[in-house]
């Protein structure tokens, strides 16, 4: 674990991060390659209305986010993947649907009651508790909270970046959802990750001189799982020499003076 978390800190280093390049972008583009493995650490999931490590409640939880990545994968139909790769950063999803349409039917597969594709693109996120602890948040591009809640959070980062003129910001992010109705479920939710604080990783730090992550605090996924109202175990979100950034204020973005 912790050699896996040291190198995705390492990989990070060169671009930085995927934030300020990020793209939901498609075009025709069939270079698929084989790729290493995307899961770095725990794997974090949602599932409407709780986040979830290792089957326990983790919702309301305090982490860093680092980085995205966004990754294509040809899948079996069993949905283990067959080849995957990682897209360089600024670099958009290839198109899909003529990527599909050039596999054979045998290849198709069976996923939510609906034949699709082995062909798909997913949103990786990766964020950080105090700890150094690595989690991965993987989400298909298809699926539109998931999309919403990743692209809402990217577009806040480059945001806050363009006016503290620094690369290293990070922001601490709460695991929480917000209301997503549709015709055939009022009262559904969807991801939200709550910014509630902005970080750089130490004086002028950078993702490559992250210190070795600890074996400390993430849920024990032995113990019997948490209720919705249950306090995650990690409460920082930030290691302890992260350095606060102040938020972008109206002011700012107005270039103008509030008269009240």
């Amino acid at each position: 674990m912790s050699n896996e978390v040291t190198t995705l800190a390492k990989k990070i280093a060169p671009e930085l991060d995927g934030f300020n390049v990020f793209t939901n972008e498609i075009e025709g583009d069939d270079n698929i390659n084989a790729g290493s493995s995307i899961i770095q650490g725990t794997k974090l999931k949602f599932l409407d209305p709780h986040w979830l490590i290792e089957g326990q409640i983790v919702t309301g939880m305090l982490l860093t986010a680092i980085n995205v990545l966004n990754v294509v994968t040809k899948w079996s139909h069993d949905n283990k993947p067959l080849e995957t790769k990682i897209l360089a950063p600024g670099e958009r999803f290839p198109d899909f649907e003529k990527l599909n349409a050039d596999c054979p039917q045998s290849e198709w597969r069976v996923s939510f009651g609906k034949k699709v594709g082995p062909w798909s693109g997913q949103h990786c996120l990766y964020l950080i508790d105090e700890h150094f602890n690595c989690s991965t948040w993987a989400s298909p591009i298809t699926t539109g909270g998931s999309a919403i809640a990743v692209r809402e959070l990217v577009d806040q980062i480059k945001r806050v970046r363009r006016y503290r003129y620094r690369d290293n910001v990070y922001p601490v992010v709460e695991l929480s959802h917000t209301h997503f109705p549709n015709r055939y479920k009022p009262d559904r939710e969807r991801p939200h990750l709550l910014i509630k604080r902005w970080v750089t990783l130490g004086a002028d730090r950078t993702a490559d001189e992250l210190p070795p992550p600890t074996t400390a605090a993430l849920p024990n996924s032995d113990s019997a799982p948490a209720t919705s109202g249950s306090a995650p175990a990690a409460t920082q979100g930030a290691p302890a020499d992260a350095q606060p950034v102040p938020p972008v204020t109206l002011k700012e973005e107005t270039q103008d003076e509030i008269p009240w």
